[in-house]
């Protein structure tokens, strides 16, 4: 079979069982599992499917958010890196806003040297972890989102209002080909709204494969966040037209 053919029958797997491990499509096609591993590295290039450690899922539909569970495993080194670089921006004393996505809530595994902060979240398993690590935590409350465990709504929106934070750390489903922040969450993107404008600094962070993704709600421009985390090389085109003051890579 060649490898195009490859591609295609995966693709055929993975539409119809929407989700499928790199082991079964190793059975299946008669290839060996780094083989298979290429061939879903060369799709997830294309854009035509997200990547697991263990497999991966199609692409179907820009209105469709992923399981949780599913997203917090793609690009799981990248988001480390990411979150180590991000909590550098931290100091002493700031009262910090983390949002629930899968990418932010990873900040609370490098806060450890920290004194007298106070994080706002909205993501419950990220309360209970900084909790744990007796930091000053207060959670948004609000109706929870079962895609992410996290709390949205106007309750949270007016909750986030009554702080002012020295940074905001956030992220979404991805960037578009216009250069805007997008999300496939309309409850979601109107808190992240409501804690940008509460902020003195707005921190994105983003793996590579968040450039040219769409959603159907606009956050805010690339351009007009703070700072911007990412683990894109410098050179990309994806970052033209951005301030490169204003890019950390990781």
């Amino acid at each position: 079979m060649l490898k195009e053919e490859r591609y295609d029958k995966i693709l055929e797997i993975i539409d119809e069982e929407n989700y499928t491990s790199a082991q079964r499509l190793s059975k299946l096609l008669f290839v060996s599992l780094p083989t298979v591993r290429r061939d879903l590295s060369e799709l997830q290039k294309r854009n035509l499917i997200l990547r697991s450690h263990g497999g991966a899922k199609k692409i179907n539909t820009e209105h469709i958010v992923m399981p949780l569970d599913f997203r917090k495993s793609l690009n799981h080194i990248e988001k480390r890196r990411i979150c180590a670089e991000a909590v550098k921006l931290i100091k002493d004393n700031d009262i910090v806003f983390i949002d629930a996505s899968t990418t932010a809530v990873q900040i609370a595994d490098f806060i450890t040297d920290k004194k007298s902060i106070t994080v706002v979240t909205n993501s419950m398993p990220l309360s209970i972890t900084l909790h744990k690590k007796h930091i000053k935590t207060y959670c948004t409350g609000g109706e929870i989102q079962s895609h992410s465990l996290g709390y949205a709504g106007s309750y949270a929106e007016e909750f986030v209002r009554n702080f002012n934070f020295d940074v905001v750390f956030f992220s979404c489903c991805g960037i578009n080909e216009n250069g805007m922040i997008v999300d496939a969450s309309i409850p979601e993107t109107m808190l992240r709204k409501a804690a940008i404008r509460s902020s003195e600094k707005a921190v994105f962070l983003c793996d590579h494969s968040k450039f040219y993704q769409a959603a159907p709600y606009n956050v805010m421009p690339l351009g007009d966040v703070d700072i911007i985390i990412t683990d894109e090389p410098t050179d990309s085109e994806k970052l033209k037209n951005i301030n490169h003051s204003k890019i950390k890579f990781v």
